[in-house]
């Protein structure tokens, strides 16, 4: 073999290498699909615009302004809407997806904090895995389903629960009991229903939320 061949499937075996790596990367990153009014990423500690079509992924910071919208698509079906005045951080981002070159299929393993804010969830089920929003006052867990959670200027957080059920914990800041007769940890809430939490008093028992509440909070996501 000369040298020359040598060197041309050297570079071959060093582009495919690449190229998986960057597929694989892709397959656990979520696409920002619509924005719209103050929507920014924070790196290295400075604020910029998203932009659309941008790969988001573990690790990313996103805040959005008063009237800040941001959808994400995710490659496993799952997509995000972080309302105004949120902060979101992808804390960890294995969506266990499959069908890439050089990416096995997985367990699902994904946690996202909010800060404060609005964030809706439509995830798409998995056998396996976890999906889990975390607030300064409660942890939620989901195999796939549509919720919301809001985390208020005190720190409560709020979720109501669209379709399936989602099991919620006081946070680690939390006391750490549940408020209600009855309740016990987890609280698990089924669709239309919604619970409370802060960190003095945990999380109450779940309990359906009226119409014009769930309206409210839902034109709050609209628009992207």
């Amino acid at each position: 073999m000369t040298t020359t061949m040598t060197h041309v499937m050297r570079d071959a075996a060093l582009i495919a290498a690449v190229t998986m790596v960057s597929l694989a990367a892709r397959a656990q990153a979520c696409e920002v699909a619509a924005l719209a009014g103050d929507a920014t990423r924070i790196v290295s500690g400075q604020a910029r615009p998203l932009k659309l079509g941008e790969s988001v992924g573990e690790g990313a910071q996103l805040r959005t302004g008063d009237s800040g919208r941001v959808r994400l698509r995710c490659p496993d079906g799952s997509s995000l809407v972080v309302g105004d005045r949120s902060q979101l951080t992808l804390t960890k981002l294995n969506l266990g997806t499959g069908g890439t070159p050089g990416y096995a299929d997985g367990a699902r393993d994904v946690s996202l904090l909010l800060e404060r804010g609005l964030l809706g969830q439509k995830v798409t089920p998995s056998r396996s895995g976890k999906w889990e929003v975390r607030t300064p006052s409660a942890v939620t867990a989901v195999r796939g389903t549509e919720f919301l959670v809001e985390v208020g200027d005190n720190e409560q957080t709020s979720v109501h629960v669209q379709s399936g059920q989602v099991a919620v914990l006081p946070g680690p800041r939390a006391a750490g009991r549940t408020r209600g007769l009855g309740a016990q940890l987890p609280v698990v809430v089924d669709r239309a229903g919604g619970t409370e939490c802060d960190v003095s008093q945990g999380c109450a028992a779940a309990t359906p939320w009226p119409a014009d509440k769930v309206r409210a909070v839902l034109d709050r996501l609209a628009g992207v």
